[in-house]
């Protein structure tokens, strides 16, 4: 399984000093967040006169993300909605940004890419590139709004702030859960993270991002059995990996309650497998029968 590229956490990272100069004494303001409300109270030092006010940078936030799920959400859960959010925001931004980068580069021949993606964010952070790439421009402007989000979520669950690389905040699994785990010498957060990424992949109904949770080859078993060995085979098989049914079993599977042996972790009865191999766990067989 493809981990967190190089360019996602030089994204991130930049993403992460960009907030950090958000202006420090912004008044406090309320937001909406997967059915329950939240007061944000940014606590940034101002360094650039010209950067956005953190609720000018949250208007930018997904317009469905106050929906409530038709119950009482903890804040464990509250947090687990955004994560996988900016997950999907992540690597859709990117995938964008990497096709940009290229094609200027393209345009530019011999033109250096690092420099080309550094000119590229730096647009992006002040709005300059609206115009250009609007596309583009809102994904940044989203990715941005979340982490901000998220950063106060945590904040008011006095969890730590997560470093770039973590993707997901670190659970707090049970005795029993780890040790589940570990007879089987698995590490529990290696596999909790991957379960994550899979239910996010499959929830941003993206062939390409589901591309980066894929164990190879992938075992799809409908009318017929097939094995897909790569990107194209899994793209060409799209409409059957990404199964409404599917979906839905994968989004209503929660790590506390998966099965797990030593093939690795099992969502539904059977219908999907994260499997485990020599580069950790991946999604590796989906049965629809």
């Amino acid at each position: 399984m493809t981990g967190f590229p190089a360019q996602a956490l030089v994204l991130s990272a930049s993403l992460l000093v960009l907030l950090t100069n958000l202006p420090a004494h912004a008044d406090p303001f309320f937001v909406g967040v997967f059915g329950r409300t939240y007061k944000v109270d940014p606590r940034y030092p101002a360094s650039e006169p010209q950067s956005l006010k953190p609720r000018e940078a949250m208007e930018a936030l997904p317009s469905d993300i106050a929906k409530g799920p038709g119950f009482r959400p903890s804040h464990e859960q509250v947090l687990a909605e955004v994560e996988e959010r900016i997950w999907i925001v992540s690597n859709q931004l990117e995938d964008e940004l990497e096709t940009m980068v290229a094609s200027r580069k393209w345009r530019h021949t011999g033109g250096d890419a690092k420099g080309i993606e550094q000119e590229i964010t730096g647009s992006l952070a002040i709005g300059a590139s609206q115009a250009r790439s609007p596309t583009l421009q809102a994904l940044y402007d989203r990715h941005r709004a979340l982490n901000l989000l998220v950063q106060e979520l945590r904040r008011s669950m006095d969890l730590p702030v997560r470093t770039p690389e973590a993707e997901f905040s670190r659970p707090k699994l049970s005795p029993e859960i780890e040790a589940s785990y570990r007879s089987l010498n698995f590490d529990p957060l290696e596999a909790y993270y991957s379960f994550r990424r899979v239910k996010a992949a499959f929830r941003s109904g993206e062939i390409a991002l589901l591309s980066r949770v894929v164990h190879y080859p992938l075992t799809v078993t409908a009318k017929a059995k097939r094995t897909i060995r790569n990107r194209d085979q899994l793209v060409a098989a799209k409409d059957t990996v990404m199964d409404p049914r599917i979906k839905e079993i994968v989004a209503q599977s929660t790590f506390e309650t998966v099965f797990v042996r030593d093939k690795g972790m099992m969502l539904g009865q059977g219908e999907i497998w994260i499997t485990h191999g020599n580069t950790g766990f991946g999604l590796g067989a989906i049965t629809l029968e």
